[in-house]
């Protein structure tokens, strides 16, 4: 009896087994399935809200596409609307500096601001020199010594209309201000004719056409501030014609009434017709590198002066007064530039050499009393200066200049009664200079320069100075 128990509580273990591990098995894969099904909800969910974010997305943009698109076809409509109400502004190349380098809008004029100051040094006092043999046609102002806030200008320049561009230069210096350039010119004309009218800055010579910030040197050359007085300006009426021809041939004159020169104004005016100029300019590229330009000028006004000092004159002598009154100014002179930059790319490196010479003759009444009594008598005095400079940029930044001027003793002729009172002085007023420039940028320069001078007889002025020029605002490119 025991065995067949035995037997069948086996039989029955036997079969209960599986049973259990079947169920057990059954719940683990339930689980499993859970969890395959949660995280495909997940992904899904997570899937059509990435899709719906990107849908939204291309919408937003689709939009900001559109509205550019229509805000694009409502400027070009504008621009239309203004092109047919405003006549469109020609655009001309300036070779000679002559039509302005940009043209600018009518109703947005271009408005610069050069800031200029320095320090100067001096080893002989300023407001004691002098340039021996020669009476300056402007004031032979060297500054004061110490830190100084130099000539600043403000310049207004647009198009007026479809025939006109117009500008104006105002100096500030020493809480003074005054008008430097305002004039107006045509640079629609065609077949190559410019005007050009109000008050300018001369077209004769090189230098003289250069606003002080677009020196290559702190002060100008010796015959262009002791002859011409920094700057010959007109007010006058100006007309040039550059021809069509493959290299610039350049013709042209002004008439008018020179501004100052020299000395100060009388009521002699002649209807405000008291000087005129002519001017002719050629000039080229050769090759790929190389550029140049030869100038030549002429020159006559009238002085316009009654009874000014002749200092030099009474100084040398130690005796008496001497002046000088009427007459006229004749002046001429010719100029040579020649630049260098390596495939026509100034950027890096480049190289300018510039000389000038010129030569004036003036003449008047002179009034002396170095005989004693006092004496008057024609007087004419023939003088000439010349100079020699390069400038080299051998880094994009740093620049590198030297110049050489000087003015030679000259000549008089006298009348006969005042013949021998007074004699050409036998001294050659001479200076040299070197100077280092830094440009941070097309809008900024420090620049340091030293200078031996030795215009007066008996000295020798050691001066250093340095430099800051700031530009702001809209700057047309400089002459050539």
């Amino acid at each position: 009896m025991f065995k067949p128990r035995f037997t069948a509580a086996a039989l029955l273990l036997a079969m209960g087994a599986p049973v259990g591990a079947h169920a057990q098995s059954a719940s683990e894969l339930e689980a499993i399935r859970n969890q395959i099904d949660e995280l495909r909800n997940n992904y899904e969910n997570t899937i059509r809200a990435l899709e719906q974010r990107l849908k939204d997305a291309e919408s937003a943009a689709a939009q900001a596409d559109a509205k550019a698109t229509q805000a694009q076809e409502q400027a070009k409509g504008a621009a239309a609307a203004a092109a047919d109400a405003v006549p469109a502004q020609p655009q001309v190349s300036a070779p000679t500096g002559n039509a302005p380098a940009s043209m600018l809008s009518t109703f947005n004029p271009g408005i610069s601001l050069i800031l200029q100051g320095s320090y100067r040094h001096f080893s002989e006092d300023p407001a004691e020199r002098g340039v021996t043999g020669y009476i300056p046609a402007g004031e032979f102002d060297l500054g004061e010594r110490g830190f100084s806030l130099d000539e600043s200008e403000i310049t207004v320049s647009a198009n007026v209309d479809h025939l006109f561009y117009a500008q104006a230069t105002f100096a500030l210096e020493d809480g003074g201000i005054e008008v430097e350039e305002a004039f107006a010119q045509t640079p629609a004309l065609g077949h190559g004719v410019t005007l050009k009218f109000g008050r300018f800055f001369s077209g004769i010579g090189y230098e003289n056409q250069l606003h002080p910030h677009a020196r290559d040197f702190l002060d100008p050359a010796l015959p262009q501030n002791v002859l011409l007085g920094g700057n010959f300006v007109m007010d006058a009426l100006q007309v040039s014609w550059i021809a069509p021809l493959p290299i610039l041939v350049e013709l042209g004159g002004e008439l008018g009434m020179p501004a100052e020169f020299p000395f100060e104004d009388t009521d002699s005016n002649k209807n405000g017709i008291t000087g005129g100029t002519l001017f002719a300019r050629v000039g080229g590229d050769i090759g790929l590198s190389h550029s140049y330009r030869f100038g030549g000028w002429y020159l006559r006004a009238e002085n316009r002066i009654e009874d000014a000092s002749i200092l030099d004159l009474d100084e040398r002598f130690d005796t008496g007064t001497s002046t000088l009154s009427d007459g006229h100014t004749k002046m001429w002179g010719l100029n040579f530039v020649y630049k260098w930059a390596p495939d026509g790319n100034p950027q890096y490196r480049n190289f300018k050499f510039t000389a000038e010479w010129m030569q004036r003759e003036l003449d008047g009444d002179l009034t002396t009393d170095l005989g004693g009594a006092a004496d008057t008598g024609s007087f004419k005095a023939t003088q000439s200066g010349w100079y020699l400079q390069g400038v080299y940029q051998f880094l994009p930044q740093w620049r590198f200049g030297v110049r050489y001027d000087q003015l030679d003793e000259g000549s008089y002729d006298l009348a006969s009664n005042i013949d021998g009172l007074v004699e050409p002085a036998d001294f050659t007023p001479r200076r040299w200079a070197a100077m280092l420039d830094w440009n941070p940028s097309e809008y900024s320069r420090i620049r340091l320069q030293y200078a031996q001078d030795k215009t007066q007889d008996g000295v020798t002025d050691d001066q250093i100075f340095l430099q800051y020029i700031f530009s702001l605002g809209a700057h047309g490119a400089h002459k050539f």
